[in-house]
């Protein structure tokens, strides 16, 4: 039995929350709450449903404040009590500790911000809770194979996606439906509002926090030298010696492994090749990680925001750089031009 949709939940969400407390057989739910609109409208559809459930938010240390406020301030006022699983130490301390940033090969963030306290919390139930999160199958072709059901090894526990089939649309007017404002970074142009930014961050996520948060490039700019310089460290503490062609410094790496300075990466933003957007430091699709249990926010693919007025959504015109990524005629991705491969 699929989830009513919003228009249909007037008619329908009594049959609807009769048959899953059915299925939910006075199991907990645990409700995964990002500060994103999809898990913000799933909490609302079960308080609308009458499904108890505990709503709960990995803190990385890394979002940006408005989103901090979001969950902590606001959200409660309108979804119920969210507890907090704070961190011993956030992503940039961590790094430092470190002396590395997470990467494409190496995903400590998502392990250990995310995954671990996630299970901590979960485990911590006296009876086996359902872990329920906002995933919805139009993110993208990946997602839309995700099941309504799964068993989770890693939770030991059941894993529900209520909002699998819903539209973006269908998010929006959940909102609309009960009154709520979405995360104010929305109705400043983003697309993801968790992480801020996540080291998968897209060229047009990378600019937006260029413009709207120049105080977080600052940051960065200065957490890329103190991890580089525990890294070096950290290889002098052993007696060993750097090797050629290793670590450097930037928050971003290249597909080609190299870092990017973040004032690097934030030129590459701003630039186009043709009107076509290569994305140097995005993954490929993954049923791993934060996305699959909706711990994070991700990118949205089924539609642009409807917050969003003309003049935010626009198109900016751009010139090429000698540092947008090229393709061979076989299609494959090259080092951008003018850096070596």
């Amino acid at each position: 039995m699929h989830t009513p949709t919003p228009k249909d939940l007037d008619k329908e969400i009594g049959a609807w929350a009769d048959r899953m407390r059915a299925i939910v057989d006075g199991r907990p739910l645990a409700a995964s709450v990002s500060g994103g609109k999809d898990s913000t409208a799933m909490a609302l559809l079960l308080k609308e449903a009458g499904l108890p459930y505990v709503a709960y938010h990995c803190d990385t240390g890394w979002e940006h404040e408005e989103t901090a406020a979001y969950v902590r301030d606001y959200l409660p006022s309108v979804i119920g009590p969210i507890e907090i699983l704070p961190s011993d130490k956030g992503l940039a301390e961590r790094a430092i500790h470190k002396g590395i940033w997470p990467s494409r090969r190496i995903r400590w963030c998502t392990d250990e911000l995310k995954l671990k306290p996630a299970k901590r919390f979960l485990g911590a139930f006296d009876s086996e809770p359902i872990s329920v999160v906002g995933i919805r199958a139009l993110e993208s072709a990946t997602r839309a194979k995700y099941p309504e059901w799964e068993r989770s090894s890693l939770f030991d526990c059941e894993v529900w996606r209520p909002l699998l089939r819903w539209s973006f649309d269908d998010v929006i007017a959940m909102h609309t439906r009960h009154g709520v404002l979405p995360n104010p970074l929305y109705l400043r142009g983003a697309t993801r509002v968790g992480c801020w930014p996540c080291v998968y961050a897209k060229k047009s996520e990378i600019r937006l926090i260029a413009d709207i948060d120049p105080a977080r490039i600052d940051r960065l700019r200065i957490l890329e030298s103190e991890v580089e310089d525990a890294r070096r460290a950290k290889v002098a503490a052993k007696g060993e010696k750097l090797i050629p062609g290793t670590g450097g410094v930037g928050f971003f790496r290249h597909r080609n492994g190299r870092p990017w300075p973040i004032d690097k990466v934030v030129e590459w933003s701003r630039t186009s090749y043709g009107g076509k957007q290569v994305e140097l430091f995005a993954p490929a699709e993954s049923d791993a990680g934060c996305m699959r249990w909706g711990l994070c926010e991700t990118v949205e693919r089924d539609g642009d925001a409807p917050w969003l007025s003309v003049d935010q959504g626009a198109p900016r015109e751009e010139k090429s750089s000698p540092t947008d990524p090229v393709e061979d005629e076989r299609g494959g991705e090259l080092a951008p031009t003018g850096e070596p491969s």
